[in-house]
């Protein structure tokens, strides 16, 4: 596929790493695409507007290395009759562990739902499948986090220029420093601003606190830059 403003076009992301398709259209509720990851990235098929929420705070979170949806886990029930659940969203993070979710608005989590849930948990724990299985509803959606991993995703595109210039910088620094003189020191106004969200993104810079990403934010170098 080529793009005028790309030189040599452009990759496709990655299929879907999910055991089974999500709808591509519906009537009744929303259904998306987004893509993860350096590059072309992968993609990620989404079934709510909660399910995207819950993905964008996941994927980037700081402690995230890759996340991955509609993985499916085999369980019995109480008269040892099997079933497949697939589990909405499955998080490997950087430690090695996996977190499996299940993703679904509150009103719609019956006491049958919730057995379920305790009964996948307990096996796919038991199984070494996951480390942890949790619910997500949209009580747990944190304004800031989903605030700021939408910020961090608009700006996930390389751009090389800018980045290395930015890495040359965040390699000097010493102690805290606020995004804003970052951009200063990197020059090119917004496309260095960019570069350093990106650094966040990667992990290589981190938040002082818990806030909405600004040019007023603090933030410390926690990574080694290769």
């Amino acid at each position: 596929m080529s793009y005028p403003f790309l030189p040599g076009g452009i990759c496709l992301p990655e299929v879907s790493a999910g055991n089974r398709s999500t709808q591509v259209a519906s009537k009744s509720h929303f259904t998306g695409h987004i893509t993860f990851g350096e590059g072309h990235g992968r993609g990620v098929g989404l079934e709510s507007n909660l399910e995207k929420k819950v993905a964008l705070i996941l994927r980037y979170a700081p402690t995230t290395a890759d996340l991955v949806e509609q993985q499916a886990f085999d369980w019995y029930d109480a008269d040892g009759e099997y079933y497949t659940h697939y589990v909405d969203l499955v998080c490997r993070l950087r430690d090695g562990r996996r977190i499996g979710y299940a993703v679904r608005p509150i009103h719609r989590v019956s006491a049958g739902y919730e057995d379920e849930l305790a009964r996948v948990k307990h096996q796919s724990l038991s199984q070494g499948v996951f480390d942890d299985f949790r619910l997500f509803t949209e009580r747990d959606v944190c304004p800031v986090a989903l605030h700021n991993a939408t910020h961090l995703h608009s700006v996930r595109i390389a751009e090389p220029d800018a980045d290395q210039a930015a890495a040359e910088v965040i390699g000097m620094m010493r102690g805290v420093e606020t995004i804003g003189a970052l951009r200063d020191r990197i020059g090119m106004e917004g496309t260095g601003l960019r570069a350093v969200v990106r650094h966040i993104g990667s992990g290589h810079l981190q938040l002082l606190r818990q806030e909405k990403i600004s040019e007023t934010s603090q933030v410390i170098r926690v990574m080694a830059l290769h």
